[in-house]
């Protein structure tokens, strides 16, 4: 038997839980809370005991103990038989999880900030294919991963639903978590708020740094993962490294989260390399851009043959296009010489079109369709950040034509990530999404599939517990949303967060420096203090089975699919912690 707690404990108001782990289905431990502090004893309910799909990891009796609130020092207790057995001690106290992560998180941040000799490499960045002589100022930005010194908006931009929100992303998540502390942990705020703006502006300065002459973002600046500083240009890579000159950013490709970025910071009363005017005026222009360009920027792959494709807009570029056109009406709300209504006009559009894309039926949880040949939307990164965009949609922008109907389909669908993660055995409460792997039917699963339309890339998915928890806790809030919808998506949310602090079937913690049971990607690329790594998988061989690390991959070419930290994983757990 074992027990399964988070290992940086719990915040005395938060929804509480541990998983007991035992060798036979059907078996009910006893189970207690311990006082550390003065040896009292709490029995606690268990859930029936469970298996989890095809997981090789045991049977599992989730204990839920909301009603410990009492700050202090704690351990469980278990017993099936003459077995017994105790966890690891743990801390129950107020506002505990934002002590023991945020301030880690920004650290790793600051220390994966572009400097040295990338920095003065990428001063005069060459862009692939062009024998031109033209240059790029492409300083800034945070390095992508531990072992990829890649700087991103997007680096999956051939896929047409599976684009993922990087650098931007994270620029646009400082701010918004500073906001959310201010709300949710006024003392956080206090000592963290200058911290957070200050690594958004760092972000927003190298955001208008990275455009072509005519003001469209970059995709990307990729060495092929040769660590070769002549290697490193500006492209958009496919598989195997193969790289294109395909770089101008759509919508779903970086663009429209680096116009919300911008759009954000530009509100600030602080600045940093450029001048709020300059942050606005690169959002601006990029959105005309884009406007007027963004299907010409979109391609795809043909996997069999390795021939570029055109492409149409996708439900990314829709809930990216969103946020960008809401953070605009925001920042230009009122401003001399700038014609507002034409982004309002745009957000009601992507707002419509969107939520023109929400699927239901009487039989199952909804969905959204992704792409025009009906596939649905499923994502390793950031399921989340529709709903956000919806909810960001209607609170900034006035009197907006959709913001009912927004508000209404984001509690439809959390409601329907509650049914769907629910519908089966899952003590965990990890989340599950309708899923559709290339050449495959459609199905319901706890994890992204191997065989998809990138062609190879498949990891760990801790971002995207991190946005669907922060899309949780912001429904949450909805007046329309009762108190007891609104418990079961805070439970939800807690479910996220205690999943990637080590309450999961490994017992990992997976923020580097805290917890037990930390990895190391490999000795040449380790992993920073504070940083996130990419976390579970379903098993390579079992799309229904699950894996982490394990002896035969430490080490191996596949390990970054476990072991390798990420930006957005850090950045979607900030803002689940600043809002919970």
């Amino acid at each position: 038997m074992r027990i399964l707690t988070n290992h940086l404990g719990y915040d005395s108001a938060a929804p509480k839980s541990a998983l007991v782990e035992v060798p036979h289905p059907g078996e009910m431990p006893h189970v207690e809370l311990l006082s550390l502090d003065d040896d009292s004893r709490v029995r606690l309910s268990t859930r029936p005991t469970a298996t989890v799909d095809a997981w090789q990891t045991g049977a599992y009796a989730r204990v839920d103990f909301d009603e410990v609130n009492a700050p202090g020092r704690y351990a469980l207790l278990a017993s099936v038989g003459d077995e017994v057995v105790s966890s690891p001690p743990f801390m129950i106290g107020v506002e505990r999880l934002a002590a023991g992560t945020l301030s880690d998180i920004l650290f790793a941040f600051k220390a994966a900030r572009s400097s040295g000799e990338i920095e003065r490499k990428d001063a005069a960045a060459l862009r692939y294919a062009d024998d031109s002589g033209f240059t790029v100022d492409a300083r800034g930005g945070w390095l992508d991963a531990s072992g990829d010194t890649s700087k991103f908006l997007s680096h999956l931009t051939y896929s047409p639903t599976m684009s993922p929100q990087q650098i931007p992303l994270c620029a646009w998540a400082f701010l918004e978590a500073r906001d959310r502390l201010a709300e949710r942990h006024p003392r956080f705020h206090k000592a963290l708020g200058a911290r957070l703006r200050d690594e958004a502006l760092f972000g927003a300065d190298f955001l208008v740094r990275f455009r072509t002459p005519d003001g469209a973002f970059y995709s990307g600046i990729f060495d092929a993962l040769t660590k070769q500083l002549e290697e490193r240009v500006i492209n958009a890579p496919l598989p195997e490294c193969v790289r294109t000159d395909r770089y101008r950013a759509s919508y779903r490709g970086g663009g429209g989260l680096a116009i919300a970025a911008l759009a954000r910071a530009s509100r600030e009363q602080e600045h940093g390399a450029f001048s709020s005017a300059e942050y606005l005026a690169a959002a601006v222009g990029a959105f005309d851009d884009l406007e007027a360009h963004n299907t010409e920027y979109l391609f795809g792959l043909d996997l069999k043959t390795g021939a570029l494709t055109n492409s149409s807009e996708s439900v990314v570029d829709e809930y990216c296009a969103l946020l960008a056109a809401a953070e605009l009406v925001a920042a230009t709300d009122g401003a001399d010489g700038v014609d507002a209504e034409r982004f309002v006009a745009a957000a009601d559009r992507r707002a419509a079109a969107l939520i023109d894309r929400y699927r239901t039926s009487p039989d199952e949880p909804g969905w959204f369709e992704a792409w025009e040949d009906g596939r649905p939307f499923f994502s390793a990164v950031e399921a989340g950040l529709p709903v956000i965009a919806l909810l960001r949609y209607a609170e900034l922008v006035p009197d907006a034509r959709f913001g009912d109907t927004a508000r209404e389909l984001a509690l439809a669908v959390m409601q329907d990530v509650l049914r769907r993660t629910q519908a089966v055995d899952n003590p965990f409460g990890y989340p599950r999404q309708r899923v559709q792997p290339r050449g495959g039917s459609v199905r319901d699963a706890f994890f992204f599939p191997h065989e998809n339309d990138t062609g190879y890339w498949w990891q760990g998915e801790n971002a995207n517990l991190g946005s669907l928890a922060f899309s949780a806790l912001g429904v949450a809030d909805l007046p329309a949303c009762d108190s007891v919808q609104a418990t079961q998506l805070r439970r939800f949310a807690a479910d996220q967060v205690h999943w990637v602090l080590g309450r999961n079937p490994f017992d990992v913690c997976m923020l580097q420096g805290r917890g037990r049971n930390n990895v190391e990607y490999t000795p040449d690329f380790p992993n920073l203090p504070g940083g996130i790594v990419n976390g579970i998988t379903s098993h390579p061989d079992d799309e229904n089975g699950i894996a982490f690390l394990t002896p035969e991959t430490t080490e191996g070419p596949d390990s970054w699919r476990w072991a390798e930290q990420w930006i957005p994983h850090s950045a979607w757990f900030l803002l689940a912690v600043s809002a919970s």
